[in-house]
């Protein structure tokens, strides 16, 4: 019998090596200890977009991309499973295929625009990427490079240019370790050495002197999705009374969605009346639409709203869903689910104010998005709040992927961040970035957590997405150069006489 065997160098030039490289990264990316690693399979990817056409880098790029969000999104088919049934293995191989088509798309054109310029240009490119990837309503930021030194002191940076600056900081040193050049070499490891001392020291968080009182109702989406019941909110209204018995709150928060209906409601508004703390809700609210929103509420009155802003794609939102209401009623049908509409999402960001209280509210996915909390910030709110209902993810690592991604948030803000799940992950998060309470996941509770209040504003704040315009202009600098290089260069035979290398 003939057995089939491959020299391991050849292995890794083959399409499966490829794909298996980008799948280790994955695996290890963001909450493995060994996600600081993240550099050296990026650096074996760069070196090999480099050494071939356009065509070969898009080709590698798009392997090494679909290995990667396989493994990094393993949790997503289980996840949306019990939602969607067989279809969610499909709509997840549609998003990992998009995803790494971006990936390979960006490396193919670095490779057609730069020329011997591209190992350099491949960060700047990355960083312009990972932005483009978090913007607008199909905004989907899990995989962006700044997320893999998130167990490092290397993040605090973040706060002077967000999770943007230390991804083009991991790109940086996956290209000088790729290079070979002493030299470049060097130069990154300086600055990694300046960013790690700048992660060092920067100052203790004041402490959290007040205290919240994060409920956890621990229901279970489908039953919510079958319908809502009065008797969740009596459900969150005893776990809440039970715990301020012998533990006084500054503020109560409850989950995304956790009351059945808003407070605007006679009857919810009524029964939550009488709690002696104010309130931070999750809750469904019909205005021109359906929309998820989150109320304050003090003394029974409703001292502000938030609507969610950053919709989920293809579950909170469908993109031209008028327009293609066909293929989205065939699709729907296909998956053995009514026509879905989505819901409404909010207009303004704004804090929500009690008292002494300006709240920035980031519900659920919001929370993964640096310029949902930048601009909450910028617009007066002293500390994070997040609702979520992450028990869709199940028992699997989507969750602490989520939770990992928002903590970023309050480094790049130098905020508080609290966090109430129905199922968990429920937390509090000090400005540093360090987790100073958590919670079980699971199970149905009220846990007290600290904060603090803060009202500065930080670099990143202030100045917002400057990483990757500098990117964005520094990818032109060199392509203008690359321009002018082909223009000077001698012509022979009718061609140019420095192809792409």
């Amino acid at each position: 019998m003939r057995t089939w065997s491959v020299p391991l160098h050849r292995f890794w030039l083959s399409d499966l090596g490829w794909a298996a490289l980008g799948g280790i990264l994955g695996l290890v990316f963001l909450v493995s200890v060994w996600s600081w690693l993240s550099p050296l399979p990026l650096a074996v990817l760069f070196r090999g977009i480099t050494r071939g056409t356009p065509a070969d880098a898009f080709k590698l790029t798009w392997l090494f991309g679909a290995g990667f969000f396989t493994a990094h999104l393993l949790w997503l088919p289980s996840s949306l499973s019990s939602f969607l049934g067989p279809g969610a293995l499909v709509l997840s191989a549609l998003l990992i295929a998009l995803l790494a088509t971006m990936w390979g798309l960006t490396a193919a054109l670095t490779r057609r625009l730069l020329g011997p310029a591209t190992l350099w240009g491949l960060p700047l490119a990355w960083t312009v990427l990972d932005t483009l990837r978090a913007a607008g309503p199909l905004g989907f930021p899990w995989g962006s490079l700044g997320y893999a030194w998130t167990p490092t002191p290397l993040i605090q940076m973040a706060d002077l240019g967000g999770v943007a600056l230390v991804g083009l900081l991991v790109a940086l040193s996956a290209a000088a370790l790729a290079s070979g050049h002493r030299g470049a070499q060097l130069a990154v490891a300086s600055a990694l050495l300046l960013a790690a001392a700048y992660g060092l020291t920067r100052p203790d968080a004041s402490d959290g002197t007040f205290q919240a009182l994060l409920v956890q109702g621990n229901i279970d989406p489908r039953r919510k999705a079958a319908g809502r019941q009065p008797d969740e909110l009596a459900h969150y209204l005893a776990l809440t009374r039970s715990r301020l018995r012998t533990a006084p709150a500054d503020l109560v928060v409850w989950p995304e969605t956790a009351a059945p209906e808003a407070p605007t409601e006679p009857w919810v508004r009524q029964a939550l009346a009488p709690l002696p703390a104010p309130l931070l809700l999750g809750a469904p609210t019909w205005d021109r639409g359906l929309r998820n929103s989150v109320y304050a509420v003090q003394g029974g009155q409703i001292r502000g709203r938030q609507d969610k802003r950053q919709l989920v794609p293809f579950g909170e939102t469908f993109p031209a869903r008028a327009a293609l209401d066909s293929l989205y009623r065939a699709v729907f049908s296909a998956l053995g689910l009514p026509a879905l509409t989505g819901t409404v999402p909010g207009e303004v960001a704004e804090p929500l104010a009690i008292g002494r209280l300006r709240a920035g509210v980031l519900i659920c996915y919001e929370s993964t998005f640096p310029a949902a909390a930048r601009t909450l910030v910028a617009g007066g709110a002293n500390v994070l709040v997040t609702v979520s209902n992450d028990a869709w993810f199940g028992p699997s690592v989507g969750a602490e992927q989520h939770f990992q991604m928002g903590r970023v948030r309050a480094i790049e803000t130098r905020r508080w961040w609290i966090r109430a799940g129905n199922d968990g992950i429920s937390a509090a998060v000090d400005p540093q970035g360090k987790v100073v309470a958590r919670f079980p996941r699971g199970v149905a509770g009220a846990f007290a957590a600290p904060y603090g209040l803060a009202t500065s504003q930080t670099l990143f704040v202030r100045w917002g997405n400057w990483v990757p315009v500098l990117a964005g202009l520094g990818l032109l600098v060199l392509w203008r150069r690359r321009r002018g290089q082909i223009r000077c260069s001698p012509q022979t035979t009718g061609r140019s006489a420095h192809p792409v290398a």
